[in-house]
């Protein structure tokens, strides 16, 4: 933990420990991340160039394009987000430090899409009530990853947790894991590559790869190292709770 669990969790300190990690596990953080984004940007590069050639003559086939894509830049996201949970782990609270292979054995992939999709769908529905509702919804289960690969919950109970972590810091999670994650998304999505060469597919993977060394990596380290902070200090009340109470 990187304070006691009286002190109030700053900002900064989450920060520091997140570019701690960042720059003492720079390889293995950094070139998966190059890997997993510059891959998933190649795949939606050819996607965008099929459904441009074909939507119009074979809209079904250009649909099952995009959803293939869609899928493969999920499951490609979710499994980097669970690769850092255990490097933090390892790194900053003395977890096993687990090989990619490992990592990609024990990775509870199925419940990390489905949260990912539950999350996706309840930010969308909010964000038509608004935009506001959705803001609220995304930064109160922004955390159900990190929990579910951290405390192996089930989706609901993920969710529940999350909402129980982020309710007496919410403006701190909205700080550090919403606007960079807006931020984030707006970068990886900003350039057009169809537009600005004729062969997109090594651009693609070359700049995003580069932006996910860059933004997607610190964006996803201090996300993790966030809730692996608010998981202790929730602990720690409990313990203290049970003390007070006389609960063995």
């Amino acid at each position: 933990m990187l304070q006691g669990s009286r002190e109030p969790l700053r900002a900064r300190a989450v920060i520091r420990a997140a570019l701690r990690t960042y720059r003492e596990q720079f390889w293995r953080v950094a070139s998966t991340a190059f890997f997993v984004f510059g891959t998933v940007a190649a795949v939606d590069a050819i996607a965008v160039v099929l459904v441009i050639d074909r939507h119009v003559s074979r809209p079904i086939g250009a649909a099952i394009t995009s959803v293939v894509a869609g899928v493969f830049a999920m499951v490609g996201v979710v499994i980097y987000a669970g690769i850092l949970d255990k490097v933090v782990g390892a790194h900053l609270h003395g977890h096993p430090n687990l090989t990619l292979s490992q990592i990609w054995k024990v990775l509870p992939l199925g419940r990390l899409i489905v949260a990912d999709v539950v999350l996706a769908l309840a930010t969308l529905i909010g964000l038509a009530l608004f935009v506001i509702p959705g803001v609220f919804i995304f930064t109160m289960w922004s955390l159900v990853g990190p929990v579910i690969t951290i405390e192996d919950r089930r989706v609901a109970g993920a969710l529940r947790r999350s909402g129980q972590l982020v309710r007496s810091h919410f403006w701190l999670t909205l700080l550090l894991v919403t606007l960079p994650l807006q931020f984030e998304e707006a970068a990886l999505h900003a350039i057009h590559y169809t537009d600005l060469f004729e062969h997109p597919l090594v651009p693609a993977f070359l700049v995003n790869g580069l932006l996910g060394m860059v933004i997607g990596s610190i964006v996803g380290l201090v996300e993790v190292v966030l809730a692996y902070e608010l998981i202790a200090l929730a602990d720690d009340g409990a313990l203290d709770t049970a003390v007070i109470e006389g609960t063995p």
